[in-house]
């Protein structure tokens, strides 16, 4: 009998590297144990053999593996013996693949996976909410299963100020540059500093990302605002995503009457995760200042959700988002419209006017008038602040600004005229 032993409840480096082994040394599921090290005890990642560091890869089809990854994070004691049972069973023919759906195992999988995935998605509402409430630099949070480590990824591209998550089985803090682990209460009497210290980098730098690539469904389906952006994070509809930090959602009131649409994130909002907060948006601040509006009363958002650029001496230099990422991230866009409901949308240059009116656009001949979009909302187009920050001249800049503010009057002036 074979006894694996794992560094703590969340150790899937140990239970990888243990089920390529005996796995392809056809060591049979019976014959193998798996247990949760008690304080003392040395993790068989610290006693394997070393053939093990010379184990070559199993060939499992990504679907699988995702799966396994997955329900490893449930709260199940003998997932880890169920799922070296389900890789065996594949690797060595056993499983009836004309016949899955009946398959225990396969069953027992599914369910694992879906509770994992059901609490992953309240988890990130949660720490949404709490991102953009900031009450506290704390979340305590009690999931049922352990999926905090998975969603650190999430956590950071939602929020790239300071933060901590404290469960009663993990700490996880970011720092604003770096993330950290240590064991919760619950674990510290099982888990000793050093074994965590010893095992812990390895493992948490190649821990798997929980990716819930959101479907049509979802993003139909959402009802808020912040169930909306939660579902976002995880967008992989063009390539964009890979580049970029993270995804840039927009932020402001819900069911506000005036919805600003700007092009996409640049470098700063990709950074911080807030969308115009960098040099563009700092004018675009202070013209909402002097055409008497309130920011935090309105929405503001991006036709792209992700930051595109080039490299250029070590800086990141922006690039028109192009049409493919525009068409892709129209879901995200209609799908803020619609829980928005916003009487007028400010479209601010040529990708947000483009993205919403579906043609070709010249900002000189579109501006500063108010039109019909569509049976729910006015439309009214008018320069990025962007656009201000490029012109040569500081008599251009101060004429155009002029006229980006009285733009903005006019949207106020269009809502308080549709309110009376």
């Amino acid at each position: 009998m074979v006894e694996i032993v794992l560094a703590h409840q969340v150790d899937m480096a140990t239970w990888r590297a243990a089920t390529r082994h005996y796995v392809q040394k056809q060591v049979l599921p019976e014959s193998i144990t798996w247990r949760v090290a008690e304080q003392g005890q040395i993790p068989w990642a610290l006693e394997a053999p070393e053939s093990a560091e010379n184990d070559p890869p199993l060939n499992l089809p990504r679907k699988l593996v995702t799966a396994v990854l997955e329900a490893l994070q449930a709260h199940q004691p003998e997932r880890f013996a169920l799922l070296y049972r389900v890789v065996y069973r594949f690797t060595h023919d056993l499983l009836d693949m004309t016949n899955l759906r009946e398959d225990e195992d396969i069953q027992q999988l599914r369910a694992l996976v879906h509770s994992v995935k059901q609490e992953t998605e309240q988890f990130r509402l949660a720490f949404s909410e709490f991102s953009l409430q900031r009450q506290s630099k704390s979340l305590h949070y009690a999931p049922q299963n352990y999926i905090i480590e998975a969603n650190a990824h999430f956590c950071i591209e939602r929020d790239a100020q300071p933060w901590e998550v404290i469960t009663p089985y993990r700490r996880m803090w970011w720092d604003g540059n770096q993330l950290h682990f240590a064991v919760g209460e619950a674990e510290a009497q099982h888990v000793s500093a050093d074994m965590w210290q010893m095992d812990g980098q390895g493992i948490w730098q190649g821990y798997p990302n929980t990716v819930l690539v959101p479907t049509l469904k979802d993003v139909a389906q959402a009802s808020s605002l912040l169930s909306l952006g939660a579902e976002a994070m995880d967008c992989r509809a063009c390539s964009l995503w890979e580049p970029a930090k993270r995804t840039v959602f927009g932020e402001g009131a819900e069911n506000t009457p005036l919805m600003f649409v700007g092009e996409q994130p640049g470098d700063q909002e990709d950074l911080a995760g807030h969308p115009f907060v960098g040099p563009a948006g700092k004018v675009f601040d202070r013209a909402l200042e002097e055409a008497g509006i309130q920011r935090n009363h309105v929405y503001v958002t991006n036709a792209v959700k992700h930051f595109r650029f080039i490299w250029r001496n070590n800086r990141r230099l922006h690039q028109k988002p192009d049409q493919e990422s525009v068409e892709a991230c129209r879901i995200w866009l209609d799908a803020e419209r619609r829980l928005v409901q916003p009487k007028l949308i400010v479209m601010l240059g040529v990708t947000a006017a483009q993205s919403l009116l579906k043609r070709p656009v010249t900002i000189s001949r579109e501006r500063s008038r108010i039109f019909q979009l569509d049976e729910q909302s006015s439309g009214l187009v008018t320069v990025h602040p962007s656009y201000l920050l490029r012109l040569p001249s500081e008599d251009a800049k101060a004429r155009e600004y002029a006229r980006f503010v009285e733009d903005l009057r006019m949207a106020l002036n269009f809502i308080a005229a549709q309110s009376g």
